[in-house]
């Protein structure tokens, strides 16, 4: 019916005649039932009454994407109303020239005649504001101004409005019907087909992204066939689209038909609108950051690029979108497609991949101005453009908070796409190999410093594996993945490994850059500190970072972050060495000069105040010890949360002060806390599950000996 109203009908076009309901002559009624087998939305339906039944005489808007169930949950709801009303109408509201038309033919069955459909539409909206007990619904309306006159406005009836389009603040209150959640959508499945497979119908309702259309589609599709679940989802791997394209039953668009409506009206509303739906459709169905596309709009087609270019632009194409129901969701920082839209548009630009056909949109583009000249890009083109965004956007500062936050984001889509290549899917050319391996390791990195170690690592490897088959030894792209995996390999206590991969890149660096190069001399540092805990190796590590505060200092200055990491590993050293003198002088300057640079909170200050912190224990200053490893503790707790592993680290050391001040009780409460959140995060071969066990194993022998110095007195 959908698609016959919008392309096949003229514009004069008007619904089946009015029939008489079965108990009263009386009643003029024109709404179809709902499908025999519509899912029960109960929780919607009591809202839909709860909305209604107030009498402010506002219309109620059932809106969202296309498939979710508007029309059916209007249908339903009218036949549940049938009996306790004498007029039900449904009005076809693709235009205003349609919504006219039905209500002309409504003012037909009331007798209200008028020289124009127009004069007869506005006098049943007049009747109808002074009667009781009718009940409107306008499907499938397009705009607000479309139905400007011509929805009554009264406490005497009800009116629903269902449309992709959630903007009609001006006529209605506004219901958002959401996808179903997995468990129900399953459930669904399940009593759809009469099949018990719980796995099959969680794995499929979450292909399906929890459509009720696509739900219905398949659920039909196996009954129909006599096949399970399992059987469908292997169909669903290998013949998507066409399974898509099939309908439900008699006069039931197809999943894909229904979802091509709203891209062909993107595209004639604001082609980037539909640009950008592509590059989504090659992400993954999670949150983009909204700005993600105005980072790079060089990759992007020419209409999208010039959309881009200043932040209403960006504002006016994602509307486009939210107005035909095309995300599921936008917010001032994140935007999110639904997973189904991806398929079916991936799936259409797969379709329309072939060489000669791109040929001819190309030459068609060339020749006729106006036209989309992104219809004739390749899948492969998109994929490289969704790559080159997401490079772009990783381009935070590794040591900023705002930048693990980012990584986590784009994280997912970073994989999306890695299955591309991975599967085949695309042919990537090395330039854009060498891209995914810088992706992965910069995302790695960051998740590292977020305290994702087990995921951080994973990427790490992957990044150096890519790097490693495309560029040369002596590439500093691959010493930058090297470097960004022995990180890693460092902080998962890994230090032998860590050890090598640091002095493998440092041969490069000093051979071809010279000793007092920036990549030289953060290497340098970068090694001294794997070797400050290999105890036999601690004076080699004070001679490094002697001579990276030297260069550090005569090439940057005292204020600056990096001079002030060489300056806290340099005390750090002479800390372990006993030189608690040298020690103390280095840290409380790096403190004092950092928080003025980064302020108190920043994740580096807190690791020098850490720093400071331990250097006071190993003088013997056991109260300022305290003090300050409780404000680092508890900051970090508030900057990195409680899990992290540098929040661990604060939770190791504050409780093996307290255990030295005597309170044992506190400190083995804190090194047990400390092995079951080191246990779920980075497992128990990290070096802080090893010295909270040990930590514990004191508590527990200070215990007894207490315990046993009072039987003995």
């Amino acid at each position: 019916m959908e698609l016959r109203t919008r392309h096949d009908a003229p514009a004069e076009y008007t619904p089946p005649p009015a029939t008489a309901a079965p108990d009263t002559d009386a009643q003029i009624w024109n709404i179809p039932a709902p499908v025999k087998k519509f899912s029960n939305r109960r929780a919607e339906f009591r809202r839909i009454g709860t909305i209604l039944m107030r009498g402010s005489g506002r219309a109620l808007l059932l809106c969202g994407m296309g498939g979710v169930g508007k029309t059916q949950l209007a249908l339903a709801y009218a036949q549940r109303r049938r009996s306790s009303v004498t007029l039900g109408w449904r009005i076809s509201a693709g235009s205003r020239a349609s919504a006219i038309s039905s209500l002309a033919e409504l003012g037909r069955q009331l007798n209200l005649s008028s020289p124009t459909a127009e004069s007869t539409a506005k006098k049943v909206v007049e009747s109808l504001s002074e009667r009781e007990g009718w009940l409107l619904i306008f499907d499938d309306a397009r705009t607000c101004e479309d139905l400007l006159d011509l929805v009554p406005v009264t406490s005497g009836g009800q009116v629903l409005i269902t449309s992709r389009n959630p903007q009609f603040d001006r006529l209605a209150e506004t219901l958002l019907l959401q996808v179903f959640p997995q468990e129900e959508a399953a459930r669904f499945l399940r009593n759809r087909v009469g099949d018990t497979d719980q796995d099959s119908s969680e794995e499929l309702a979450t292909r399906l992204g929890g459509l009720p259309l696509a739900l219905e589609q398949a659920g039909a599709y196996c009954r129909d066939s006599g096949i399970g679940l399992r059987d469908y989802l292997q169909r669903y791997d290998s013949s998507r689209a066409r399974l898509l394209r099939q309908g439900s039953g008699l006069n039931r668009v197809s999943v894909e038909a229904t979802l091509e409506l709203s891209f062909d009206w993107v595209a004639r509303r604001n082609l980037a609108a539909m640009q950008l739906l592509r590059v989504l459709a090659f992400m993954a169905p999670a949150e983009v950051p909204r700005n993600l596309p105005a980072i790079n709009p060089s990759v992007l087609p020419r209409a999208l690029a010039h959309a881009c270019a200043d932040v209403v632009g960006l504002d006016e194409t994602i509307a486009t979108l939210l107005q035909a129901s095309l995300l599921t969701s936008a917010t001032a920082e994140h935007i999110r497609v639904h997973q189904l839209i991806s398929d079916v548009l991936r799936d259409r630009i797969t379709a329309d991949g072939n060489r000669r056909l791109r040929w001819l949109r190309g030459l068609r583009t060339t020749f006729l101005p106006g036209r989309d000249s992104s219809s004739s890009w390749s899948v492969s083109r998109w994929v490289n453009a969704t790559l080159a965004l997401l490079w772009a956007g990783v381009q935070v500062d590794e040591r900023d908070p705002d930048g693990w936050s980012r990584a986590a984001t784009l994280l997912p889509h970073a994989e999306k796409v890695w299955t591309y290549l991975a599967n085949g899917g695309v042919t990537f050319r090395k330039k854009e190999m060498i891209l995914a391996a810088q992706l992965f390791g910069e995302l790695g990195i960051r998740l590292f410093r977020s305290g994702d170690y087990a995921v951080a690592e994973e990427l790490c490897r992957r990044a150096l594996r890519i790097g490693q088959e495309t560029l040369s030894d002596t590439d500093p792209r691959l010493l930058r993945l090297t470097n960004c995996l022995a990180q890693v390999t460092h902080g998962l206590g890994n230090l032998n490994e860590a050890k090598d991969l640091y002095e493998q890149i440092l041969s490069v660096y000093r051979r071809d850059y010279g000793e007092d190069h920036s990549d030289t001399i953060q290497t340098m540092n970068d090694l001294g500190g794997v070797l400050m805990e290999l105890d036999e190796r601690l004076p080699h590590a004070r001679r490094i970072y002697e001579q990276v505060v030297s260069t550090r200092l005569r090439t940057l200055g005292e204020r600056n972050v990096h001079t002030l990491m060489a300056m806290n590993n340099l005390g750090k050293v002479c800390r372990r060495l006993h030189d608690l003198s040298t020690a103390r002088t280095l840290a409380t300057k790096v403190v004092r000069v950092g928080s003025e640079l980064l302020g108190e909170e920043h994740p580096d200050n807190l690791v020098w105040m850490n720093n400071l912190a331990e250097v006071s224990r190993a003088r013997g200053d056991l109260e300022e010890a305290h003090t300050l490893h409780q404000k680092v503790l508890t900051l970090r707790r508030k900057v990195l949360g409680e899990t992290h592993p540098a929040s661990i680290v604060s939770m190791n050391n504050l409780a093996r002060v307290m255990r030295l001040l005597g309170d044992t009780t506190a400190a083995l409460q804190l090194y047990e806390e400390s092995l079951r959140l080191t246990r779920q995060g980075v497992g128990e071969g990290h070096p802080s599950f090893t010295a909270a066990e040990k930590g514990v194993r004191e508590c527990l022998a200070d215990r007894h000996r207490l315990d046993g110095g009072n039987d003995s007195s």
